[in-house]
């Protein structure tokens, strides 16, 4: 039962404005590792105040905001004790008080619409649906998103993500807010937008804000109090910004701060020992080592429940990479650096336009150095051998390069794989680690670094094998000033070597250091068809409608003995699942529906492979009983691989809550996790594409493919493991840990098509009696 001073404090929690944060002797020591990331923290933050917090790289910022939201243990394990407070009552007591905005906004996505997205919250507190539209728009319409609700958040740009999160975050109007970089993967107009909007909303609200950055220009007017926190996890210097930074500028700046008004640092000298067999330095200083030309990249996604899409990242795009000199590749958000990037280096292919990549001859293939010949063939059709001696690459998700048992493992695994000298690399990997501050981590598990960390460490390996083609997308993000010195000497070593060096950047320092800029902007988009894409029939049944009648083939086994009866039923799946394809009225046909069924069915045939392989071996060798399992099985997948592609599991999650009336928070779970499995195939070509690009790709041969895939599906796991954390921080984060009670924003209508596609599954059932009874 609550006290007085309870319901009291609950009640303050809810009024407008802002709350205080007492943080009490808060040490966080993650499994793991030797030493805590926060070690007795002390901080008090007065209601409406707004502070800037700095540190080095991994000195605790990000764990300091999950602390104070009250989500430290919602995706990590460890150590904690010390004390946290909002308003005098814990972070999460009262759901939506504590607003929290990730570094990386597109991992917390929880939804397939912008509008159901900002909506997640106010479900969580149980508002009522009624309430909700006028809510969500008012919020979007705050943080400048003018797109219509049901616009899909994977056509957001990095900016327009941002301000989803924003207003992800503010729709349940906070006391507290949290940002966590939020402008440190956008270019400079588009960072100046978000803090003018996270101003605006701050001031008109009166929140209390505690934001995260490494470069401290363009927040420095919109805050009270500056905060730097050493590499300890202890707060080093506290007061108002500019008096802190008059104090404390050039101790601050040798902590690695970005002090404003101090010059850049002079990247880091280091004098790489050279790797034998490199292919850096055989192509003549100067001489193009790469090229693009005409080139035209475009992305292809298609969600459960939704036509595919189509993106086009780049158009008629040149691109030319010189042996010995770097090229910094600027633009917009959005604007496809990444996407020509990926082209340039033959880790995509262009849907138009040609690639070529110099594969530089060996000593012992030509007798001498300094003498390149091109591949008749696109780079992208290179072997994994090939392209790794030739490109490197820097991703902006490090964490999906990452591929070694320890940190000096994954150093390590492009030059053994290449046949390097092991005492050399292994001298070079301690050079490179030493120089970008990992040496003390030499033996730890990668995927216990900060992202900072793996950024680094994706670097270091990017170059350890001495490639001629470097493409670093966005390598210096999240790095202080020592980091970000010793990222850009790595470069510059690269370099030196007689490498091409392309980045991505948003960087001005990165910039000024390039022999060439190349800017881009984002392509202009085909203007969509006139005429809209008629329906199928299939997509016009509602998501549980679609469930009950592929579930209702469950008894077929127990009802088909022969093989006849299998083909007899398997006929009647096939015309009705034909007959569902249809797409009756007016406009444009649907491309691709047959297709679609028969690429989810190719998995399934080797399970029906197997099935009558056994049934015959055990079977007495018999046809007609091997074909007869066969069957069974394929009359029970059949009807699943035409309704899948159909099934929303955000509208089915709406069906389960509201007609089935199951609990909500497994519910919530499955839905989100049916929304996640839906980007596997992105996170498998990722890795894939890792896995080629460090040498290690298994391109010939089905054990060693068979023996790959069990290893990628370890790391497709564990991939999915730390996205699934990302999202229950996302999702606790906005009231899903403490919803007690949960409404619905959508709607689970029943209508006719809905009755009829039921009708259908029963009546594959009525077909099975029927074959059972007339045919022997």
């Amino acid at each position: 039962m609550e006290t007085r001073h309870e319901n009291a404090s609950r009640d303050a929690a809810r009024e407008p404005g802002g709350l205080s944060v007492q943080v009490r002797d808060l040490t966080w020591r993650p499994f793991g590792r030797s030493r805590p990331v926060l070690d007795g923290l002390d901080l008090t933050v007065e209601p409406g105040e707004r502070v800037l917090l700095a540190g080095p790289s991994g000195s605790g910022k990000s764990t300091l905001l999950r602390a104070v939201a009250g989500l430290l243990l919602t995706a990590d394990a460890g150590d904690l004790s010390g004390t946290v407070t909002v308003g005098g009552l814990g972070p999460q007591d009262v759901p939506g008080s504590v607003g929290l905005v990730l570094q990386d906004p597109g991992a917390g996505v929880v939804a397939s619409s912008i509008g159901r997205d900002v909506a997640f919250g106010l479900e969580n507190v149980s508002l009522p649906p009624g309430e909700m539209p006028s809510r969500v728009e008012a919020a979007l319409r705050e943080v400048g998103l003018t797109m219509s609700p049901d616009s899909s958040p994977a056509t957001l740009s990095g900016g327009e993500s941002q301000r989803l999160a924003l207003a992800g975050a503010l729709v349940m109007e906070p006391s507290v807010l949290l940002l966590d970089e939020p402008t440190a993967m956008l270019d400079a107009a588009t960072a100046g937008d978000v803090r003018a909007v996270v101003a605006d909303v701050v001031e008109r609200r009166g929140l209390t804000l505690v934001v995260v950055e490494h470069r401290l220009d363009g927040w420095l007017d919109l805050v009270d109090r500056l905060v730097v926190i050493d590499d300890s996890g202890s707060v080093v210097a506290d007061g108002e910004p500019r008096q802190v930074l008059r104090e404390h500028g050039d101790s601050l700046a040798a902590q690695g701060i970005w002090v404003p008004g101090m010059p850049d640092p002079v990247p880091l000298t280091l004098d790489l020992e050279p790797a034998r067999g490199a292919a850096a330095g055989r192509v003549p200083p100067g001489r193009v080592v790469a090229a693009a030309s005409d080139v035209r990249v475009e992305h292809r996604s298609r969600r459960l429940g939704e036509r595919s899409r189509t993106t086009l990242a780049v158009d008629s795009a040149d691109l030319e990479a010189r042996a010995g000199r770097s090229v910094a590749l600027v633009g917009p958000s959005g604007a496809g650096k990444s996407s020509l990037m990926s082209a340039l280096g033959g880790l995509a292919e262009p849907a138009r336009g040609t690639v070529d990549v110099a594969l530089p001859l060996t000593p012992a293939e030509t007798g001498r150095r300094a003498v390149a010949r091109d591949r008749l063939a696109p780079p992208h059709e290179w072997s994994s051998p090939d392209l790794a001696r030739v490109v490197a690459w820097v991703p902006q998700r490090a964490a999906t390069s990452l591929v070694g048992r320890t940190v000096r493992d994954d150093v390590l695994t492009t030059p053994l794989a290449l046949g390097h000298d092991p005492d050399v690399a292994g001298r070079r990997a301690d050079a490179l680690l030493g120089a970008l501050g990992l040496a003390h981590l030499a033996d730890a598990d990668p995927r216990q670094l900060s992202g900072g960390e793996q950024r680094r460490l994706a670097m270091a390996a990017a170059v350890a094998h001495g490639p001629a083609l470097v493409l670093a997308d966005e390598p210096t993000v999240g790095q202080d000033r020592l980091t970000w010195a010793a990222v850009s000497g790595v470069l510059a070593a690269a370099r030196d070597e007689g490498a091409a060096v392309v980045v991505t950047t948003h960087d001005p320092g990165v910039v000024g250091h390039a022999d060439r800029v190349v800017r881009l902007e984002a392509p202009t988009p085909p203007l969509a068809a006139r005429e809209p894409e008629r329906h199928p029939l299939l997509a016009r049944v509602g998501p549980l409608a679609l469930l009950v009648a592929a579930l209702c083939v469950l008894p077929l086994p127990a009802l088909l003995d022969t093989w006849r009866q299998g083909l007899a039923v398997l006929a009647v799946e096939v015309v009705l699942g034909l007959v569902g394809l249809l797409a009756p009225g007016r406009g444009r046909a649907p491309e691709g529906r047959l297709r679609g069924v028969l690429a989810r069915l190719a998995p399934a045939a080797l399970a029906v492979v197997g099935v009558a392989w056994s049934a015959w071996l055990l079977g007495g060798r018999d046809l007609e009983v091997a074909s007869g399992a066969a069957l069974r099985v394929l009359c029970l997948l059949v009807p699943s691989a035409f309704v899948v592609g159909f099934l929303d599991p955000e509208g089915l999650g709406d069906h389960l809550a509201q007609r089935v009336r199951l609990p909500a928070r497994p519910v919530v779970a499955a839905t989100a996790s049916l929304q996640r499995l839906q980007s596997f195939d992105t996170l498998w070509r990722e890795l894939m594409t890792t896995r080629r690009v460090r040498g290690i790709r298994a391109d010939r041969g089905p054990l060693a493919r068979a023996r790959e895939a069990v290893v990628v599906t370890g790391g497709l796991l564990i991939g999915a493991l730390g996205q699934a954390s990302t999202l229950a921080l996302a999702m606790d984060a906005r009231g899903f840990a403490e919803a007690r009670r949960r409404s619905w924003a959508g709607p689970a209508p029943w209508r006719l098509p809905d009755t009829l596609a039921v009708g259908a599954g029963l009546l594959v059932v009525a077909a099975a009696v029927a074959a059972r009874l007339l045919l022997p």
